[in-house]
């Protein structure tokens, strides 16, 4: 594929995820210092018709989990350690989970994948987000750009409710408390923008 048909690839990604998200709020999330992890880029869309009310009822919607997993940090346990922050996340935010989509107010899923399973083109078309994280050194075998998505859908209304993107550098041999305080700092990050209200 030669550059121009790539560029034209890439505004036509563009164009079509602004919109996409015409009718909804975007914003960079500028952490405090105490939860900001440096290489780490977040971007958030929000429904601004919706905000979800304290004590509202959430539960996972299977069909929207997608984990693609890597021989490269196999053993690394990442997927746990995702769903278990988001739903500490979710906690945090005064918010109930059950155990089906049926009996929820609210459904969540993710998405979750290295570079070279999902790229920023396919992050636009498909969710229409990109963080755009350009500070992974592109030199370094043992680092790779991942992305993490994470969604919300009203059940009553099918509509995305608020969606939010992350992208930070994978270490391929980090030790898990890091991995685990790593993953814990993004998403509590891309949680800031969660839009909920008394």
């Amino acid at each position: 594929m030669n550059n121009s048909l790539k560029l034209i690839i890439k505004r036509a990604s563009i164009v079509v995820g602004a919109l996409l998200m015409a009718s909804c709020i975007m914003e960079t999330v500028e952490s405090p210092s105490s939860v900001r992890f440096s290489d780490t880029t977040v971007v958030s869309v929000q429904n601004s018709n919706s905000s979800i009310l304290v004590g509202s009822t959430f539960a996972w919607l299977p069909d929207a989990v997608h984990f693609y997993k890597d021989e490269r940090i196999q053993d690394a346990k990442i997927k746990p350690l995702i769903q278990e922050e988001i739903i500490n996340n979710l906690r945090s935010k005064k918010m109930l989970l059950v155990e089906s989509v049926n009996g929820a107010s609210y459904a969540i899923g993710y998405t979750a994948a290295l570079e070279s399973s999902l790229n920023d083109e396919s992050i636009i078309r498909r969710y229409g987000l990109l963080p755009g994280n350009s500070q992974i050194p592109q030199d370094d075998a043992n680092v790779e750009k991942g992305s993490l998505i994470i969604y919300v859908f009203n059940t009553r209304t099918d509509e995305i409710v608020w969606r939010s993107a992350a992208q930070v550098g994978v270490k391929f041999d980090m030790e898990l408390a890091k991995r685990k305080q790593q993953i814990k700092r993004v998403v509590a990050e891309m949680f800031q923008t969660l839009p909920v209200s008394n």
